[in-house]
């Protein structure tokens, strides 16, 4: 088997001919309806009614949140039937809000928003949401803790906020997509962080990760109890939410309430994105390619799933270009000292969330054996415990030589998770 693998904006070829692999894939139709037609039939036919058209009539100032560009949403596909049915409902495009929920994720440069949204009507405002921005947030209430929660005004100030997004697995919230396009999606810094830090247990000495806070975990989940009731302080009333297919394109998708629709989301996702396998003594893992490998914090979470496969000191191949670099300023001290207990004990003190994908990451150097075909600086691979790789050919000859009847898992499309009965 010859597979061309996702690696940044191209692909590498991997040649897995004489060795026997166990290809980790969702189980996903094949055909699936097209993206438009999809979202028609959400807007139009509702898990619960209204309908978006009727629900729109008369709303003033509408604004509809969508995700950034680390998620795969379709977003100039989904759009223009939502943005028509608002038309149809007699809302003007001067009265429409497209507000990118960025969370604390850098904003996007002009082109690539366009290519983001794709076009919309002339008239439409589109804004990118900035944490650290204090004059576009307005506070709403407080978390769990009593830490005020601020989110962005034109989300609060809306008479009428849809929700667009994809739904998929995340590393230590449950789920992404839902309530957390609101919070932390169009939060203030502050209380992103207030929140993400009870992935810190520290009820324990030393301080441990709360083994909660995994995929596919919202029952029990401390971070993702508390973005379920703080998004309720800026509850959109309508959503369009959507499941991707192999391909990363929408596969699945329905409209009407979120606390209805989300629910209906996570088991899709759930069904289609949890397997049986493993475990494995090698595998083979692509973090999909650009956008998902852009960046260390993106291309992690194909990592944190393809180790949730393997046995204790696997080996692991990992392909991620990261032309991006890590992805954020806030990860540089945690990379400088990547120690298990430097990082927790940090985190504990002032908690910083790219400190805490710092963590998971050293926590899998650990346990397994990772080699990395990346773009990011040998040395800095090196320091976080991973084996600078630049010939993939070389390791699966080596893999063929040292078993050549063993069984290796192979990751070459979305990250899948273990099956949670």
């Amino acid at each position: 088997m010859i597979l061309r693998l996702p690696y940044g904006r191209g692909f590498i070829t991997a040649d897995l001919r004489g060795l026997h692999c166990h290809e980790l894939r969702p189980e996903v139709p094949h055909h699936a309806p097209p993206v438009a037609a999809l979202v028609e039939t959400a807007v139009d036919r509702p898990v619960e009614r209204p309908a978006l058209a009727e629900l729109a009539r008369g709303a003033q100032r509408v604004t509809l949140l969508v995700p950034d560009a680390t998620r795969k949403s379709a977003l100039p596909e989904v759009l223009p039937p939502v943005l028509d049915r608002l038309r149809q409902a007699g809302v003007e495009p001067s009265a429409v809000t497209v507000l990118v929920a960025c969370g604390t994720h850098p904003a996007a440069d002009e082109s690539s928003l366009a290519a983001l949204t794709g076009p919309v009507l002339p008239g439409v405002r589109v804004l990118q949401h900035d944490a650290r921005d204090d004059s576009a947030l307005v506070e709403v209430g407080k978390l769990t803790t009593g830490e005020p929660v601020r989110l962005h005004r034109a989300a609060v100030e809306a008479d009428l906020l849809v929700a667009i997004s994809s739904v998929q697995h995340h590393y230590f919230a449950g789920f992404g997509g839902g309530g957390k396009l609101i919070f932390p999606g169009v939060a203030g810094y502050a209380e992103i962080q207030a929140n993400h830090r009870k992935v810190i247990d520290l009820s324990t000495d030393p301080p441990r990760r709360h083994p909660a806070c995994e995929p596919g975990v919202l029952v029990g989940n401390p971070v993702a109890e508390e973005i379920a009731a703080t998004a309720r302080l800026c509850w959109p009333r309508f959503a369009v939410l959507l499941v991707a297919g192999a391909d990363g394109k929408p596969a699945w998708s329905a409209g009407g309430p979120l606390e209805v629709v989300y629910p209906l989301a996570c088991d899709r996702v759930r069904r289609w994105f949890e397997v049986e396998a493993g475990p494995f003594d090698r595998i083979v893992v692509s973090a999909g390619g650009f956008p998902s490998d852009h960046t260390l914090i993106q291309a992690h979470k194909a990592l944190d799933a393809a180790c949730r496969f393997a046995t204790d000191d696997a080996e692991v191949l990992f392909l991620a270009a990261c032309d991006g670099g890590p992805g954020s300023p806030a990860m540089e001290p945690f990379l400088a000292d990547p120690r298990v207990s430097a990082i927790v004990t940090q985190l504990a003190e002032d908690y910083v969330q790219y400190g805490h994908t710092t963590l998971r990451l050293i926590e899998k150097t650990g346990r397994f054996r990772i080699s990395a075909k990346t773009g990011l600086p040998g040395e800095l691979v090196a320091r976080l415990g991973m084996r600078p790789e630049a010939d993939v050919a070389a390791v699966l000859d080596r893999w063929r030589e040292e078993d050549p009847h063993g069984t290796i898992g192979l990751i070459a499309g979305p990250a899948v998770y273990p099956r949670r009965t």
